[in-house]
């Protein structure tokens, strides 16, 4: 981790030599330049971002192709991303080609006429997409702020509202150096790849640094969508939680939630919704921590019939968890997987550098995520269990369903 110094801006730099093949992965991350900065054109940084993979011209992609590299870009709720790959040989044409899609967007009527038909079109058939509705009736309830009225996506009246005026808007407030991370790994040597970059991404704007921006969770809300055709109930369920990376506890929180729902069969909801009552195929609660909200988030899918009770045992169980807290054996079981899958969760350059760059991101220092681990090691019974009863913040639950009335 290290900063590029671009037109008299600091960049941070994540990079890793690895030479075990002859291939170069290539991270750009925009910050606060996804759904969160869409403003009254919900599905705005989506729709940028199928501008973008439509290149620059008809042959664009097909040059890539032929030259094994692979290129496209996303849009998150907080982030906006540029993802490319490339053997070794090509990264020149690579990032020649990278700035040519940055610096040239493809802003053609045409194009985003094409672009709006394919949208609406998907958007029409995740009406029949249950999870998907149930997690945006959930963020609908869960915050009372406009960007989560509508899903990342946007719906159809907000993506005809989309013109090339504002997607070129977009692009000058969002693709610019002062929101940019740069993530790189693979068979390349760091003082080349470092004037590499400085080189080509001088050519980006400066740009104006967007804010974070952060939203407030209402709680003990209940909201069911009625679709007849809908042969199950489909339960999605959300918590404020006051924790956050940098807090010097946040190992506890992690334990604490792998053990309520995230560490799947042995998990408390797991055994009780499932294993003792088979009231679901699956069902799980965990963390979801960002920058922008925080929440403990949770699902299950049942039978219509038993959508009340498997909400109501989801409030049981969180009530519980808080004023009882775990068992010894619960904790040494949570313990020995979270240490014991690190290997696992270190074996790809990818992992790796995704580790790194939510290290920076959340303001973390490098080797955070190895030091939390030491953190569980060292945690007792006792010290979980006061934590736990500390938060009980979490027993206010959101439900969103989706259902048949019958």
């Amino acid at each position: 981790m290290e900063f590029l110094k671009i037109n008299d801006l600091n960049i941070p730099f994540i990079f890793e030599k690895n030479s075990d093949l002859p291939i170069v992965v290539l991270k750009l991350v925009f910050k606060n330049s996804g759904r969160i900065n869409d403003g009254d054109f919900a599905g705005l940084a989506r729709i940028f971002a199928r501008i973008l993979n439509e290149g620059v011209n008809n042959n664009f992609f097909k040059k890539l192709e032929f030259n094994a590299i692979n290129l496209s870009a996303s849009s998150n709720f907080e982030t906006f991303e540029i993802n490319l790959s490339c053997l070794k040989e090509n990264f020149d044409l690579a990032i020649k080609n990278l700035m040519d899609l940055l610096l040239k967007p493809r802003f053609e009527e045409n194009i985003l006429k094409k672009i709006k038909i394919t949208a609406i079109s998907e958007l029409a058939s995740k009406n029949s997409d249950f999870d998907y509705l149930a997690k945006v009736l959930l963020n609908k309830i869960s915050f009372n702020n406009k960007d989560f009225n509508l899903p990342n996506d946007g719906d159809e009246k907000s993506i005809n509202k989309i013109s090339i005026k504002e997607l070129e808007k977009f692009h000058k407030n969002n693709i610019s150096l002062n929101n940019l991370i740069i993530i790189l790994g693979g068979d390349l040597e760091k003082d080349f790849v470092k004037k590499n970059l400085i080189s080509n991404f001088s050519k980006l704007h400066k740009g104006i640094k967007i804010q974070d921006k952060f939203y407030d969770m209402q709680g003990n809300k209940e909201e069911i969508l009625i679709k007849k055709e809908s042969q199950q109930a489909y339960i999605y369920f959300s918590s404020f939680i006051n924790t956050d990376y940098k807090n010097k506890d946040y190992h506890l929180a992690k334990l604490a939630l792998f053990i309520l729902g995230q560490g799947g069969f042995g998990s408390k909801i797991m055994e009780e919704i499932r294993v003792k009552r088979g009231l679901a195929y699956s069902a799980y609660a965990m963390l979801d921590i960002n920058l922008s909200f925080k929440r403990v988030f949770g699902y299950l899918q049942t039978k219509n019939e038993s959508a009340n009770e498997a909400i109501n045992l989801v409030k049981d169980i969180f009530h519980d968890f808080v004023k009882n807290g775990v068992k010894e054996n619960e904790l040494n079981q949570a313990k020995n997987f979270l240490i014991g899958s690190l290997p696992l969760r270190y074996e790809s350059l990818s992992k790796r550098l995704n580790i790194a760059y939510d290290e920076y991101y959340y303001g973390l220092e490098q080797g955070a995520f190895k030091k939390s681990l030491l953190d569980i090691e060292k945690t007792s019974l006792k010290e979980l269990n006061d934590y736990i009863k500390k938060h009980d913040e979490i027993v206010r639950l959101n439900f969103a369903s989706i259902k048949n009335e019958n």
